[in-house]
C-alpha cells in the first residue's frame, strides 16, 4: 500500500508542478493539483494509522491466545495432579483395608485354633474318665459276675467308648485343619464364620452368633446377575434367613455393605456395589424388616479378603457383608 500511495503522490507532484508553471498565478488550475496532493496525503496518513492499529490488534490477539494457552496448560497440570493424589489416596485406603482384613483373619484363625485345642483337651480328659470308669466296671464285673454275663460284654462296651472318643477327636482334628486351610484363603468357615466362597446358606442362628462374636459376616449365598444389582432367585433362601434373624432380634441394626472385585472401572464398581447393597436393604424391607434398622454402603474393591489375581480370589471378594451397628 505504501509503494502505491508513494507513486501516486509522485505523479501528482509532477503534474502539479507542470500546471503551476503553465497556469496563471492564482488561477484554479494552479491550485487544483495542490489540493489533490493534500487529499491523497491525508488518505495515506489515515491508511497508515489504520494499518498500525490493525497490527496492534493482531498483537493483542496473539498475547491473549498465549495467555489462554498458558491457563489451559496450568488447568491440565492441576487436574492431573489432583487425579494422581486421589489415586494415591485410594490405593493407601485399599492397602489399609487389606492389612486390616489380614490381621483380622489371623486373629480369627488363632482364636479358632485355640478353641479347637481346648475342646480336644477337654474331650480327651472326658474320654479318659469314661475309659477309666468302664475299666472299673469290668473289674467289678469280673469280681462278681451275674449268671449269663461274660467279661467280653463289658470289654465290648469299653471298646465302643474308645471308638466313639477316637471318632470325636478325629472330627475335631478335621475342624482344626479346615481352620488352618482358611489362612490360605481356601475356606471361610473359621476365618469368617460363614460358608466358603461360591455360595451356601447360613442359618439365622449362625448369622446371629457370628455377628455377636465378630461384629460382621460375609454372606456368599446372596448373589446378583453379572454386572447388575438384580438379586438372583438363588438368593431368596439366604435373604429369608436374614429376615428371620431381624424379626427374632428386634433390637438388631445392620449395615449392608456391597463388595466387588477389582475388575473394571473403580467408579462403576463403586456405584454397582452401592446399588447391590441398596437392593438387599430394599428386599429385607419388602419382607417385613423396619427400614430404620437398616443402612447400606458400597466400597467396590477397597476391602478385599483375598487376592484379585485368581478367579477363586475374585469370587471371594465379590460378597455382601452384614455389619452389626
Amino acid at each position: 500500500m505504501n509503494w502505491t500511495m508513494g507513486g501516486a503522490l509522485a505523479a501528482l507532484a509532477i503534474v502539479g508542478g507542470a500546471l503551476a508553471v503553465w497556469a496563471p498565478e492564482g488561477s484554479s488550475q494552479a491550485n487544483a493539483p495542490q489540493a489533490e496532493l493534500t487529499r491523497v496525503t491525508a488518505e495515506r496518513d489515515a491508511a497508515e494509522m489504520a494499518l498500525a492499529e490493525a497490527r496492534k490488534e493482531i498483537e493483542r490477539a496473539r498475547n491473549a491466545a498465549a495467555a489462554a494457552k498458558a491457563d489451559s496448560e496450568k488447568a491440565v497440570a492441576k487436574a492431573r495432579q489432583d487425579a494422581e493424589a486421589a489415586l494415591t489416596s485410594a490405593r493407601d485406603e485399599a492397602n489399609k483395608a487389606v492389612a486390616l482384613a489380614r490381621a483380622e483373619g489371623d486373629q480369627k484363625l488363632a482364636t479358632a485354633q485355640a478353641e479347637a485345642e481346648r475342646a480336644m483337651a477337654a474331650l480327651k480328659r472326658e474320654t479318659e474318665g469314661q475309659i477309666a470308669a468302664a475299666r472299673a466296671e469290668v473289674q467289678k464285673a469280673a469280681a462278681g459276675q451275674k449268671p449269663g454275663e461274660s467279661p467280653a460284654d463289658t470289654e465290648g462296651a469299653v471298646a465302643k467308648v474308645r471308638a466313639d472318643a477316637e471318632k470325636a477327636l478325629a472330627d475335631l482334628r478335621k475342624e482344626l485343619a479346615q481352620c488352618k486351610t482358611a489362612a490360605d484363603g481356601q475356606s471361610a468357615r473359621c476365618a469368617t464364620g460363614g460358608p466358603p466362597a461360591g455360595g451356601g446358606v447360613v442359618t439365622a442362628e449362625a448369622i446371629g452368633r457370628e455377628l455377636d462374636r465378630n461384629g460382621s459376616i460375609a454372606l456368599y449365598g446372596i448373589e446378583f446377575d453379572t454386572g447388575s444389582s438384580k438379586l438372583t432367585a438363588q438368593s431368596r433362601e439366604s435373604l429369608d434367613e436374614v429376615v428371620k434373624l431381624m424379626k427374632k432380634d428386634t433390637k438388631l441394626r445392620l449395615l449392608v455393605v456391597g463388595h466387588t472385585d477389582s475388575e473394571g472401572d473403580f467408579g462403576i464398581n463403586r456405584d454397582l456395589s452401592e446399588k447391590r447393597a441398596q437392593a438387599v436393604v430394599a428386599d429385607l424391607v419388602k419382607h417385613g424388616v423396619d427400614a430404620r434398622r437398616l443402612s447400606s454402603a458400597g466400597v467396590a474393591d477397597l476391602a478385599p479378603v483375598s487376592t484379585n489375581d485368581s478367579e477363586e480370589g475374585r469370587a471371594r471378594n465379590r460378597r455382601v457383608e452384614l455389619v452389626k451397628r
